[in-house]
């Protein structure tokens, strides 16, 4: 490791093919340090990181060093980020551009454009697209060396490109939409709105990956192909009833196809919306374990099974057992499930699918308890990976039975004198008064029944629900009379009370005098806080 006037020069080594550098560029050394281990954390191909502090000393490591990318951020005293790819662009070395801005840095970015920037990122950086990024960089470095190209870029396709791969992941903000609007016009006319995944089984040849490409295409030749990663592409496309037969006619064409598995997420009416699907979508490639791969599954696959479930048992019964805290009466359940599955003769998919969703609710009740570590698509791989390897039914139950000793173990510790599940509820109640929750919302919200989640709250609690609910926002009520210029009635509509009238009675038979006479004699209001 050497120094270049007073600038650290970090040598990484890469493995195989083309070795080339990378300069960063940043005001702020903090950033400069973390981007740096970012990229050490994920061993591309690089040589040599350079890091400088400003424009000037950029542009003399640039000279010197001639790193085949740099990366800048835009902002930065004296020389700018923009300014500075200006300086290097007169200079004979070719080299590839990537800044970094905010989100208030659009018109910056437009300019970068026109500069031929290859790609921008967002602060604050997230490391998966910031490694991607890279690594897209030196694969069209990599191609364009070993194919004699030049050094030039389609300005329009790489923000394209970068703005639908944001899109489906939710990484935009408003001010994108506002500034690439014409992006999103041909899906208007569109009645709904799929992203489907497509992930392979091992490592993909660059030209068996072109042939997957055309295949979608003809498939649904109005659709969108997004390249993910290098495990993984998106198709953003027209959803109709028949898009599942028709990527299945197009893609068994391929002789690889049986390392293909492709998933179609939830169809949404707006583009806006398309995270949606596409989350729905990722979920659905966990099912590869019980599928196969070669397989196009839709949740309708899915659902099949889930309805069946259903009729065997359902959350909210499961959640009543499991709240009870009684695993002898979760035990007899599973028998029970266990005997009725054998019965139907179900085939050994079937079963899998079936005792997957009794494991998925096992998971939802301890997210609504508030006690879960992981989030649902790292437990569900774990989930379906374990379910498939066991040989029998009773293997399948003996492990969830295992699951929900966990679960019920896991609620006893956390349990205080009041359990998770009423400590969510209040929370959500507390967190904005002026919605007025019913019981059944609240039970439905939980997945559980609206008389249990009532008898449960008042044992605990001490009082009815409604009761505890007009007493919380009464107390906030009072404060705000007497300690704000607020109006009565203003106080009133902000707690949720439209009826006026209504709210003084409450606040009468709770206090035992009226709004007007609370906030008339001040002197009252310490008497008021005694009446607790």
């Amino acid at each position: 490791m050497g120094r270049h006037n007073g600038i650290i020069e970090n040598p990484i080594s890469g493995k195989g093919g083309v070795q080339l550098k990378l300069l960063i560029v940043d005001d702020e050394k903090l950033i400069l340090k973390g981007i740096k281990q970012l990229i050490e954390q994920a061993n591309l191909k690089l040589t040599d990181i350079y890091l400088a502090n400003s424009g000037q000393e950029a542009l003399a490591i640039f000279q010197k060093e001639r790193p085949e990318i740099v990366m800048t951020d835009i902002r930065m005293p004296k020389m700018s980020g923009l300014d500075l790819i200006k300086e290097m662009k007169k200079l004979p070395i070719p080299f590839k551009s990537i800044i970094i801005s905010s989100y208030d840095d659009f018109s910056y970015a437009k300019e970068g454009i026109l500069l031929g920037i290859e790609n921008y990122l967002i602060k604050p950086i997230n490391q998966t697209e910031l490694i991607q990024t890279i690594q897209e960089t030196l694969d069209k470095i990599t191609n364009e060396r070993s194919h004699k190209q030049l050094w030039t870029t389609d300005e329009k396709e790489i923000f394209k490109d970068n703005f639908f791969r944001r899109l489906i992941q939710n990484n935009l903000v408003e001010h994108d939409f506002d500034n690439w609007s014409e992006l999103l016009k041909p899906f208007d006319n569109w009645h709904e709105i799929a992203v489907v995944t497509i992930k392979w089984q091992s490592s993909l040849a660059p030209e068996y990956k072109d042939e997957l490409i055309l295949q979608l295409k003809a498939a649904m030749p109005d659709g969108l192909v997004i390249n993910i990663s290098s495990e993984e592409l998106a198709l953003l496309c027209q959803y109709d009833s028949r898009l599942q037969t028709r990527l299945t006619s197009r893609l068994e064409q391929l002789f690889f196809f049986r390392e293909l598995f492709v998933t179609i997420g939830t169809p949404v009416t707006i583009a806006n919306e398309s995270h949606i699907s596409y989350d729905s979508a990722q979920k659905l490639q966990s099912y590869s374990l019980v599928f196969g791969f070669g397989k196009i599954v839709s949740e309708h696959d899915i659902k099949k099974n889930a309805q069946l479930t259903e009729r065997l048992i359902s959350h909210e019964e499961l959640t009543e057992l499991i709240h009870q805290q009684s695993l002898a009466s979760v035990k007899s359940k599973f028998l029970q499930l266990e005997a009725a599955i054998k019965q139907t003769q179900l085939s050994p998919s079937s079963i899998q699918n079936i005792t997957i969703g009794i494991g998925l609710m096992l998971y939802r009740i301890s997210v609504d308890a508030g006690i879960s570590d992981d989030d649902e698509i790292t437990f569900l791989r774990a989930l379906i990976g374990k379910i498939t390897q066991k040989k029998t039914t009773q293997e399948i139950f003996a492990l969830l039975l295992a699951d929900a000793e966990q679960l019920i173990a896991r609620l006893q510790l956390s349990q205080t004198t009041v359990s998770p599940i009423i400590q969510r509820m209040l929370r959500m109640v507390e967190k904005d008064l002026s919605i007025h929750y019913s019981l059944k919302d609240l039970a439905d919200h939980f997945n559980m029944n609206p008389a249990y989640l009532g008898q449960l709250f008042q044992k605990e609690i001490g009082t009815s629900y409604n009761q505890y609910c007009h007493q919380l926002r009464l107390k906030q009520a009072n404060e705000q009379i007497i300690q704000t210029d607020k109006s009565i009635r203003q106080i009133s509509k902000e707690l949720g009370y439209e009826d006026i009238s209504y709210f003084y009675r409450l606040y009468k038979k709770e206090y035992g005098f009226t709004p007007n006479k609370a906030r008339a004699n001040k002197l009252l209001y310490h008497g008021v806080n005694n009446v607790q």
